[in-house]
C-alpha cells in the first residue's frame, strides 16, 4: 500500500457541500427545521478527513514529523487568531470565562474541560471546535498505529475495531443518560467514528482492491439522510450513518461522472478551499451574544470575516511555513 495519493477535485467539492450545509443550518434555514443540516455536514467532513489522513499517513506513508508540519502549518495560524480574537472580545465585553477554558481551547481539550462549564455553555463562542478537537485527537490516535510495531500491516483491521469502539461507548453512554461523561455525543472517544471507521475502510478498500456499482455511494449518502431528521432514535446517526458516510466517500470516485463533476463545479470547489476558515469564523455570527444571529447580515460578516482569515493569514501563513520549515 505505497504511492502517492492523487489530488482529486471533486474532493474539494465534497469539503465543499459540507461546509454549505453547515451554513444552511446555521443562517439560511431553507430546510425544514428538525432536519439536522449542520450535523450531517459534519459527519461528511469527518469522513473525507478519515479518508485522507489514511491515505496520506498509510499509503502515501509521510514521515510523522512531516505530517505534523503540514497539519500545523495548515490549522494552528488560523485557529489561534480566531481563539485570541474571540476571548480578546469577551474580556473587552466584560463576558465571563476562566483562564482553563481558555488553556484548554487552546490545546484542543475544550470537550473535556473544565467540567463545571460544557464547550456549548461557554459564554465564548467556541462551541464548535467540538469537531476540530476530535480531529486532532484523531491524528494522534492513528499516528499510533505508525509508532506501534504491533499495527504494521494491520492499521485496516485496528481502525475499524477502533471505530467500532467508539460506536460501542456510544452505546454505553446512550444507557448511563445523566451519569455518562459530560462530554456526551462530541467526545472524541464517540464522535471519532466516522473520521476512524472511513480511515479503516480505505485501508481494507485499497487492500482488497473492493469495487462497487456507480449507483453505490450515492444509495449510501441517500440513506444516511433519514438519521439526521431530529426525531429519529439516538441509535441512527451513532451507529449507522458512520457506517454509510464512510462507505460513500470512500466509493465516490466509481460513482457517476455527472455526480463527480458536479462536485468538481468551481464554486463548490471554492467553497471547499475556504472551508476552515468559513468552519472557524461562523460560530460567533450566529451566537447568543451576536446580534446578527442567524441573518443574512451574520452569513455576510461570516463570509467576509472568513475570507480575511484564508486571505490574509491561512493561506500564506501555510505557504510560508511548508516552503521554510
Amino acid at each position: 500500500m505505497e504511492g502517492p495519493v492523487e489530488y482529486l477535485e471533486y474532493l474539494d467539492g465534497w469539503r465543499g457541500l459540507a461546509i454549505a450545509l453547515v451554513l444552511e443550518d446555521h443562517f439560511v434555514g431553507l430546510m425544514v427545521n428538525s432536519f439536522d443540516a449542520g450535523r450531517l455536514g459534519v459527519d461528511i467532513f469527518f469522513c473525507l478527513s478519515g479518508f485522507l489522513m489514511a491515505g496520506i499517513l498509510f499509503l502515501q506513508q509521510q514521515p510523522l514529523t512531516k505530517f505534523y508540519k503540514r497539519r500545523i502549518s495548515r490549522i494552528l495560524p488560523a485557529f489561534l487568531l480566531f481563539v485570541f480574537f474571540v476571548f480578546a472580545y469577551a474580556w473587552l465585553a466584560g463576558i465571563d470565562f476562566t483562564i482553563v477554558e481558555f488553556i484548554s481551547t487552546v490545546f484542543f481539550l475544550r470537550t473535556y474541560l473544565p467540567v463545571e462549564v460544557g464547550i456549548w455553555a461557554s459564554a465564548v463562542p467556541i462551541g464548535h471546535l467540538w469537531s476540530l478537537n476530535i480531529e486532532e485527537h484523531s491524528y494522534l490516535f492513528m499516528s499510533a498505529f505508525i509508532l506501534l510495531g504491533f499495527f504494521r500491516k494491520r492499521e485496516a483491521e485496528g481502525l475499524l475495531i477502533s471505530g467500532v469502539g467508539c460506536l460501542a461507548v456510544g452505546v454505553i453512554y446512550a444507557k448511563l443518560g445523566p451519569r455518562a461523561p459530560h462530554s456526551g455525543g462530541i467526545g472524541s472517544e464517540i464522535a471519532a467514528s466516522h473520521i476512524l471507521i472511513a480511515a479503516g475502510y480505505r485501508l481494507l478498500r485499497e487492500k482488497r482492491g473492493i469495487k462497487v456499482p456507480p449507483w453505490a455511494p450515492v444509495l449510501a449518502l441517500a440513506a444516511a439522510l433519514p438519521f439526521y431528521v431530529k426525531s429519529f432514535a439516538w441509535w441512527g446517526h451513532s451507529l449507522v450513518t458512520p457506517l454509510l458516510l464512510a462507505f460513500a466517500v470512500n466509493h465516490i470516485s466509481q460513482t457517476y461522472e455527472r455526480l463527480k463533476e458536479w462536485l468538481s463545479h468551481p464554486a463548490l470547489r471554492q467553497l471547499g478551499l475556504w472551508s476552515f476558515s468559513i468552519y472557524l469564523w461562523q460560530q460567533p455570527f450566529q451566537h447568543d451574544n451576536i446580534t446578527f444571529t442567524g441573518s443574512v447580515v451574520g452569513l455576510s460578516c461570516t463570509m467576509a470575516a472568513a475570507l480575511i482569515s484564508f486571505y490574509i493569514i491561512e493561506q500564506p501563513a501555510r505557504g510560508w511555513l511548508n516552503r521554510y520549515w
